[in-house]
């Protein structure tokens, strides 16, 4: 059993088979952690007594054992009564000519409730994020994104938010992960190329010793920046309201149609100064009402 075996950040335990059963040998301070059983509860103990799955143990680590890259997911009844998801993997040793079988046991459990949760409601996209609000995962259901999801990766989530939202979200994430349950949130993001409007839903995980682990917040809806906000959807709407069609606005700021209509639908973002007088008087409303990079 090698120092660095102890010391390595994920949960690990080391299991023998002898005298026709499996048995506990030993587990690093990560799986303490994970499953709130401290080493000298867990030594010679059956672990198909707490590592659960559709296969018995044994037929499970025959499995893994035959194949290294092999992966299989398992439910751990840890000391909190809680069950973590594990995703477990084999590593075959010798060691004073014993056979031994290092079972790498990563959680799961934020992944496996985000895809449960996604089988009822309607996900946009999945981010895990760790008690530093890091970004550990990021799993798109429906949202479109330009670049891969290893972009995001241990990027801070606050580097997503719009300013105005950051210390938001910072004190309903914390107040999340003191209370133990689900919070709500709608806040402005930036993913991709432009802002957006999201509504997201905030749960924390905690570990078997009761500790805190991470935060998943899942986006139930993501949208283009609010159309309230866009000048262009604002002139047509104040357009609208007043029947002034394209033609008559034209005609009666001497603005050609041309530029009107470019304006209009979006083409022209911030018009000069002047033409955006001669509409926004027309229209009866000062300019920085439709155009808020007007405002003093």
């Amino acid at each position: 059993m090698h120092t660095i075996f102890y010391q390595l950040a994920d949960p690990m335990m080391i299991v023998e088979y002898d005298f026709n059963r499996w048995y506990i040998r030993d587990i690093n301070k990560a799986f303490t952690g994970l499953s709130g059983y401290r080493k000298h509860e867990l030594l010679e103990v059956n672990p198909e007594d707490f590592v659960k799955d559709s296969l018995p143990f044994g037929q499970l680590m025959a499995k893994l054992i035959e194949d290294e890259q092999l992966t299989f997911d398992a439910e751990l009844t840890t000391r909190s009564t809680m069950t973590a998801t594990v995703r477990l993997s084999c590593r075959k040793f010798q060691m004073e000519e014993q056979t031994y079988y290092m079972l790498v046991c990563k959680d799961v459990s934020a992944e496996r409730w985000g895809d449960e949760f996604a089988v009822d409601h309607k996900i946009m996209m999945a981010i895990g994020i760790s008690e530093q609000f890091r970004i550990f995962s990021l799993k798109r259901y429906f949202a479109p994104l330009a670049q891969g999801s290893a972009s995001f990766l241990n990027r801070s989530i606050f580097e997503l938010v719009a300013e105005e939202h950051r210390a938001p979200l910072r004190r309903i994430m914390e107040r999340a992960k003191s209370i133990g349950k689900i919070e709500h949130l709608e806040l402005h993001m930036h993913i991709g190329e432009g802002k957006n409007t999201a509504k997201a839903l905030i749960k924390p995980f905690y570990s078997g010793n009761r500790a805190f682990n991470n935060y998943l917040i899942m986006l139930t809806e993501l949208n283009e920046q609010a159309q309230e906000e866009d000048p262009s959807y604002k002139l047509r709407m104040l357009m609208l309201n007043k029947n002034i069609s394209a033609t008559s606005l034209s005609r009666s700021t001497l603005i050609s149609l041309t530029t009107i209509s470019k304006i209009r639908n979006g083409k022209i973002k911030k018009p000069q100064r002047l033409t955006a007088e001669l509409i926004a008087g027309e229209l009866g409303v000062k300019p920085e009402a439709i155009w808020s990079s007007f405002k003093q």
